[in-house]
């Protein structure tokens, strides 16, 4: 202390000296640190841009034509798709009908399907119609209209014979979806008649028409419905199953009046088997061992035995001809 109070102007060069080099070693800390990350930082930034330039999918040239390469395979494969359910469609390249053939192909099937359900044992609603019950007085708006309806119709038809063929007990109801078609203007409509169908957007390939029954039956012809509806030898039609409701026909039990007990069958004399007429045995004396009859059932199954309510909703799917050629009309052009 005594020699910083005798050598004031040293002491205070020194401090400067001092507190001037603790600076600059701040600051050369703080530098290194910041180049270090930024180093750091660089060098996982080009390893980055490295990864990318080697990446299997970079964005060169090559790649481009390879995968403008496989997008035409897929837009080939996918059109021939859609070639090959035009094909299979059974409304494609189908005549026109005329709305008086219509409504009399209409009535003809109402006709036919009354008869065949007697045969097979299914009742119908007193004024089934294939869910068409404004056609049979009136007339559809066009040519175009008519045969949409008519294409339309047959779908229901078959799927009306498929209930048949599965044993359904009941059709409760069945309803149908309009077309757009039907709720067109007459001009509009007449505008349409070349084409011979409804106006849809450039990239729709399908459209959907649905079909709302509800039905009796039982759990096994449930089944067999469900699977023959994807099969093309019992449905020619393409369809989807877009809602399955199932209830049991009661939903609480039967009172003890419904349960009707079996009665058994009055013995013969002597406690044994019955006599004919004459008196004579029902069965000639034998030596014969024979196992005794089954014995009278002392229980009856109550619950179980009940149907199911089932609401089924369809939807018959239409591919138009845009089907052929959608992937080509969407294949992107550009990167």
């Amino acid at each position: 202390m005594d020699w910083i109070r005798e050598n004031k102007p040293l002491a205070a060069i020194l401090g400067v000296i001092v507190v001037g080099t603790l600076a600059l070693g701040y600051l050369l800390f703080d530098a290194w640190s910041s180049y270090s990350e930024t180093k750091e930082a660089y060098l996982g930034l080009g390893n980055q841009v490295a990864s990318l330039k080697s990446a299997r999918l970079a964005p060169t040239e090559e790649n481009l034509k390879n995968k403008q390469a496989m997008v035409d395979e897929y837009a080939k494969v996918v059109n021939q798709l859609g070639g090959a359910v035009l094909y299979l469609q059974n409304e494609t390249k189908k005549p026109p009908v005329s709305d008086i053939e219509f409504q009399e192909k209409l009535k003809t099937k109402i006709s036919d399907v009354r008869k065949a359900v007697q045969a097979a044992g299914m009742q119908l609603p007193a004024d089934f119609s294939f869910g068409f019950g404004e056609y049979t007085s009136t007339l559809p708006k066009s040519a175009a209209a008519a045969t949409e309806l008519s294409g339309y119709l047959e779908a229901v038809d078959e799927l009306v014979k498929l209930f048949m063929k599965c044993s359904v007990k009941s059709v409760e109801s069945l309803d149908r979806s309009k077309l757009s078609i039907e709720t067109q203007t007459a001009a509009t409509a007449q505008g349409n008649n070349n084409a011979g169908v409804q106006a849809q957007p450039a990239t729709a390939i399908l459209e959907k028409r649905q079909i709302t029954a509800v039905l009796t039956l039982d759990q096994g012809p449930l089944q067999l419905l469900v699977s023959r509806l994807t099969n093309p030898t019992d449905m020619p039609y393409f369809t989807s199953v877009r809602l399955l409701r199932i209830e049991n026909q009661r939903s609480d039990g039967p009172l003890r009046s419904e349960v009707k007990l079996p009665v058994p069958a009055a013995p013969g004399p002597g406690g044994g088997g019955g006599t004919g007429a004459g008196g004579k045995p029902d069965e000639a004396a034998s030596d014969e061992i024979k196992p005794p009859p089954p014995s009278f059932p002392d229980a009856i199954a109550v619950f179980g035995e009940e149907q199911l309510k089932v609401r089924l909703e369809i939807d018959l799917v239409k591919f138009l001809e845009t089907a052929a050629g959608v992937a080509a009309a969407q294949a992107p052009s550009g990167r």
